[in-house]
């Protein structure tokens, strides 16, 4: 059971990047969905700093979501994906 979520999750998070949006945060997210995998998120990536990150979990990851490691840049706004025309 845990298996399949944290599978979901992973599929879930590469759907939501690969839709334009930014990494999501765990705090101060704006939709319960970006929260939601906002925390997933930051506890995957604590786990694998901490080296308690299962290696074939972290290559799911680095296949699905490539940055999911370093995620948002602090201080930098997330670009806008509709370009100005002109």
């Amino acid at each position: 059971m845990d298996e399949a979520r944290w599978q979901n999750r992973l599929t879930d998070l590469a759907a939501y990047h690969a839709a334009g949006n930014d990494w999501p945060l765990h705090k101060s997210s704006m939709t319960d969905e970006e929260h939601d995998l906002g925390v997933w998120l930051h506890s995957q990536r604590q786990k694998a700093r901490r080296g308690e990150l299962d290696p074939a979990k972290i290559r799911a990851l680095d296949e699905a979501v490539p940055g999911w490691r370093t995620g948002r840049q602090r201080g930098r706004k997330p670009r806008n994906s509709i370009q100005p025309s002109g």
